[in-house]
């Protein structure tokens, strides 16, 4: 009798238990399908906003692996944000936009040290930044960030999906096209500034300031200082 007592506690018990740790494992499921809920309604967020314009660092709102893969996403999309706005913005360098005016002529001319100076460090500056950006894009580039991370795959391929078929995939196929555009557009612009200064210098002595218009005393250098600035409008 005693026997059967015991073997019926145990089998409560053990019943007790199972019920505990499915009601412990229930928890947890439900707990890590919440936070993959929130992660993912965080990128959603994240997809809609202008990369040329806004900041990605913003506050972490998931826990544990969530948040390392929720902060690797937002420290990517901003490193690349910020980078693809100092690009942009050099299209509104007051020094680029001023360099060949009068003012400048006077300054700087007739051998124009401080304007080569600053054309070769803006040019070498903007292509490395161009570099950096089109690197990122890679799919190489964007899984190395979180393959540091030592997580386990589930991780790895949740954030796998969240930025090479999600945020990335919309956000960087649209700044390559701006990418494209503005690396065209200030290479040219910094190519023929730089032109336009090294035929000022090769011709100094035969080209003055007359308030805010430079005179030639050469039709051929005049005519070429011409050309090479109607070419700055195309």
């Amino acid at each position: 009798m005693n026997k059967k007592r015991n073997k019926t506690k145990i089998i409560i018990i053990v019943v007790a238990v199972f019920l505990v740790l499915a009601a412990v494992i229930g928890y947890v499921i439900i707990k890590d399908l919440k936070q993959e809920d929130i992660l993912r309604d965080e990128v959603a967020v994240l997809s809609k906003k202008d990369i040329t314009k806004a900041s990605y660092d913003t506050p972490i709102k998931t826990n544990g692996d969530y948040a390392v893969v929720e902060k690797t996403i937002k420290e990517y999309l901003d490193d690349y944000s910020t980078t693809l706005k100092s690009v942009l913005e050099i299209l509104e360098d007051e020094q680029l936009t001023n360099l060949l005016s009068a003012n400048n002529y006077k300054n700087d001319g007739p051998d124009f040290v401080k304007s080569k100076e600053y054309l070769a460090k803006t040019k070498s500056s903007f292509n490395e930044k161009l570099e950096k950006l089109t690197k990122m894009t890679s799919e190489k580039e964007i899984m190395k960030k979180i393959e540091k991370k030592n997580l386990n795959d589930y991780y790895v391929d949740l954030y796998e999906e969240l930025m090479l078929r999600g945020v990335a995939d919309s956000d960087f196929k649209e700044s390559q096209v701006q990418l494209q555009t503005a690396s065209e557009k200030i290479n040219n612009l910094l190519d023929t500034q730089t032109q336009v200064i090294e035929l000022l210098i090769s011709s100094k002595g035969t080209w003055s300031v007359d308030g805010e218009k430079i005179v030639f005393q050469n039709t051929d250098t005049l005519n070429k200082y011409n050309e090479l600035i109607s070419g700055l409008s195309k």
